[in-house]
């Protein structure tokens, strides 16, 4: 079982990254969401997890009744090879021009080759106003902060994150210790959605934050009550492959979710799967599938959830509906409280990546328990929450 003082320190965790967003600066957070809202058009730019918050936020945004057009540089419809390419037939489409970044250092590639393009834009144009580089991060001090600070907004989550701890190098260039952005970020841009949706100013946006750390806390809760998370680490623990499967929204909490379990599997040398993927295998008998969809009826999902059993594998699933057709495919589930109407934003996905987020804290906690010797990167990151 997993012990009390186990899920005290999880609980801790997820208060701090509430705690991250308590602390944002009001005039920050005020002209970043107008900067948003008036915007006809919002392309997201990030990388990695970061990028994964983001979609999943900007689409909740594109859905809602007050929806923006969202159009990401990779989609098959963006008219031109680059921002600076697209921008002009993008304003007279859409009018003013949001580049949406999230990045936790300031500095990473994409954003920063995408901001760098906007900005050489901005400067040549004459209606400046028209064009805004906006940013999250958690560096002040950054490439992006500089040009986000020139030519739009900027907004600092001030991640206090887990606490400070020694880090090897190896620890630090894993990244596993994002979490906290990841999460903060990606509840923030979702208030944005459901803000903008209910036509509310930027001060209802706390209120918002609020409505969803009580909800996160009882999903957590109950999943402890359930034994889903001993349930899903005592496959784990086994030498089987994970794979995680979602479309949409729910792909990027699958991907945002692989990447923190695939250092603890690797670390044993298994491996930890997204679905769909062009690198994926086939699964082997024994195998666990972590199927997440809102509806619970998402065909393509349903169908890989029956191939997996047909296969000798094991599925859990994360849905958002008491009675699915992919919850009854599974071995193990769980339901998530969520407003999924078609109007308007669905909080199911954030929801379910905070689900997700204390698996692998549980899972060090139990190798550790086993007498499993881990890399010093994974057990101080577990110690740097645990103590």
């Amino acid at each position: 079982m997993i012990s009390y003082n186990i899920l005290k320190k999880v609980t801790e965790y997820i208060e701090i990254i509430f705690n991250d967003l308590k602390n944002i600066d009001a005039e920050q957070l005020e002209k970043i969401y107008h900067s948003i809202k008036k915007s006809g058009i919002v392309i997201p730019s990030g990388e990695g997890r970061a990028k994964g918050a983001l979609s999943i936020g900007v689409s909740e945004m594109a859905k809602s009744r007050n929806g923006k057009i969202v159009i990401d540089r990779s989609d098959i419809g963006f008219p031109g090879r680059t921002i600076s390419e697209a921008a002009p037939i993008l304003k007279k489409r859409y009018g003013h021009i949001s580049l949406f970044i999230n990045s936790s250092s300031g500095q990473s590639l994409v954003p920063l080759l995408d901001a760098q393009n906007f900005a050489d834009y901005i400067t040549s144009t004459e209606n400046q106003t028209e064009y805004s580089i906006d940013l999250i991060t958690s560096k002040s001090d950054s490439p992006l902060a500089r040009l986000s600070s020139k030519y739009g907004n900027m907004l600092v989550i001030k991640t206090k994150g887990l606490k400070k701890t020694d880090f090897n190098s190896a620890f630090k260039t894993t990244g596993i210790i994002e979490d906290t952005f990841s999460l903060s970020s990606g509840v923030l841009i979702n208030a944005f959605a459901i803000a903008i949706n209910r036509e509310k100013s930027a001060s209802e946006i706390p209120k918002i934050i609020q409505e969803l750390k009580k909800d996160v806390k009882t999903i957590i809760n109950n999943e402890v009550k359930t034994n889903f998370f001993q349930q899903i680490i005592n496959i784990l623990i086994q030498k089987r492959s994970c794979f995680f499967a979602g479309l949409g929204s729910s792909q990027e909490v699958a991907r945002i979710s692989a990447v923190r379990l695939g250092h603890i599997k690797l670390a044993l040398g298994d491996n930890v799967y997204v679905a769909g993927e062009t690198t994926t295998p086939s699964p082997r008998p024994g195998d666990l599938l972590i199927a997440i969809s809102g509806s619970g009826e998402t065909e393509i999902i349903a169908g890989w959830c029956r191939n997996f059993k047909k296969m000798g594998g094991i599925v859990a699933s994360i849905t958002g509906k008491k009675n699915n057709t992919i919850k009854s495919l599974s071995d193990y589930s769980i339901v998530i409280d969520s407003k999924t109407h078609q109007i308007e934003p669905n909080d199911f996905y954030i929801k379910a990546a905070f689900a997700l987020s204390p698996l692998p804290i549980f899972f060090v906690d139990k190798l550790e328990e086993m007498g499993i010797t881990l890399p010093e990167y994974i057990t101080k990151w577990r110690k740097s929450i645990i103590k």
